[in-house]
This record gives C-alpha cells, structure tokens and sequence, in this order.
C-alpha cells in the first residue's frame, strides 16, 4: 500500500488478491425456512444412432413412396386408341371390346389365342387341355379289357358300326385339338397382313362357327374349314418364325393328318 498523506490508495495486484480469497470462502448459511429449489435432473442418455442404418432406411422409404405415387406407363398401342377415342368421340364400346379387347392380355403378356380377342362375338372358348385329356381318356378306355361271358358271337355288321363309330369320334377329337392348334398359331401373328385380311373377311364367321363347337362340325365344314385354314397360312410370309416353328412341331403331324382326311 502506498500512503498518501492521510488516504491509503492499495495497488492494483493487491486488489485481485483480496477478491480471489474472498471467491474462495464457503457461501454463507441460508436463515432458517428458506430452501433452494432442487437442481433439474439430468438429461436422459442419447441412443447411439448408426447413421448409415438411418440413410438406408430414409433410401427405402423414399424409393416406396415413389413407387406408389408412379403410374405404370401405358402401352403405345393403348395410348394410340386413347388418342383416336379422344378425336372421335363417335367410337363405339362395343368395338373397342370386340377388336381392342386384348390389350391387358398383351400389358400382361398373355397374348391370347385368335378366338380369345373375339370370344365375345359368339361367347365361348376352346380349352385344348380339356379336348387332350378327353382323347386320352377314350384311349384308356380301349386299352381296359374286362372279363365277360360271350353268349352270343356279334355279328360282321355291328362290329363293323362299332368300329366305324370310334373311329368317327377318334377323328372329332383330332379336329378338335387340330382347331385348337392353329387358334393358338394364329393369335400369335396377328400383327401380319394376311391374317388382318382374313380377320376381316367374311371367311373369318367359319372360324368363329367352328371354333363354337369343333367336335360337333360337320364333314363339309372340316373340308372348307382345312382349305381355308391352308390358304390363309400359305399368304403368309416364307420368313415368319411361328410359322416355321409351327412346321418343326409335333403339331405339324397332325396338320398333315387333317390334310389326308379333309383336304380333297
């Protein structure tokens, strides 16, 4: 300290000092009835969160939501018929099911036989599966012998019926699978100009007529049927794969079949 004359004037550093020691000294008492509020608890411990886990999750969820929120893109050939509908309103519904009725067959790559886009002009459908287990269903039954007691020799001219009518009702179910194979060839090549002209030829309500019912055609109408069915795949193009595929198939056998017994 530093006296000058009667006033004591203290430095600087002895000042600090004097603060520093009374920082130091304990807080006095509270007076009695008073209390402090509690301190708050502390705060829960954090969850170590992975933070490549939490990109994964907000990739997933993002790539779900976008995935709902887009409309699968329509096929051109749907998108061209919204376009000619939208230009001319005086488009019937009635053709649009009738020749534009395969289009979520195609969106689903079930294309169809040729009869399947046309069902709905005359209402029915052939199930080529059904006609192969009803033929090898009449061949087990030739092939079953059961034990009888003959007591009378049949006569030359009721076997001689008995055979022609199997072999007649052997040879409905080969048309019918034979129609079946070529509803199936042809619903696959419809995009040719041969089979668009037969579409919309008046020979095309024989198709329809037959595949109605092919087990029940009559013998003319197999006739007419295989040379119509025979003309219109020699329009053809020579390159066209099904067609060729077609004659490399088992199924060629029996178009020769149908060709000995109803091609003239």
């Amino acid at each position: 300290m530093i006296r000058f004359g009667r006033v004591l004037v203290s430095t600087m550093g002895e000042d600090e000092k004097t603060q520093d020691k009374a920082q130091d000294m304990p807080l006095p008492p509270l007076p009695p009835g008073i209390s402090l509020p509690l301190p708050p608890p502390p705060p829960p411990p954090l969850e170590e969160v992975d933070l490549e886990d939490n990109l994964e999750e907000a990739i997933e969820v993002e790539n779900f939501d976008g995935g709902v929120s887009e409309n699968p893109p329509s096929s051109d050939f749907q998108s061209h018929w919204e376009k000619r509908k939208a230009s001319d309103p005086n488009l019937s519904v009635g053709n649009r099911e009738s020749m534009y009725g395969h289009i979520d067959r195609i969106a689903t790559g079930e294309v169809g036989t040729l009869l399947d886009r046309f069902s709905n002009r005359f209402g029915s459908e052939l199930d080529r599966e059904i006609i192969v287990l009803r033929k090898k269903q009449q061949q087990e039954m030739r092939e079953i012998k059961p034990t009888v007691e003959l007591i009378q020799a049949p006569s030359e001219e009721y076997e001689a019926e008995s055979d022609e009518g199997d072999e007649e009702y052997s040879e409905d179910l080969d048309f019918a699978e034979f129609f079946s194979v070529i509803n199936n060839l042809l619903g696959e090549i419809t995009d040719e100009d041969a089979i668009k002209d037969f579409i919309a030829s008046e020979s095309f309500s024989l198709f329809e007529k037959v595949g109605s019912s092919p087990e029940s055609t009559s013998d003319d109408e197999k006739e007419e049927f295989f040379k119509l069915i025979n003309q219109v795949l020699g329009d053809l193009p020579d390159d066209n794969k099904s067609v060729e595929a077609f004659i490399r198939s088992s199924d060629f056998s029996l178009f020769e079949k149908m060709g000995e017994l109803y091609g003239g």
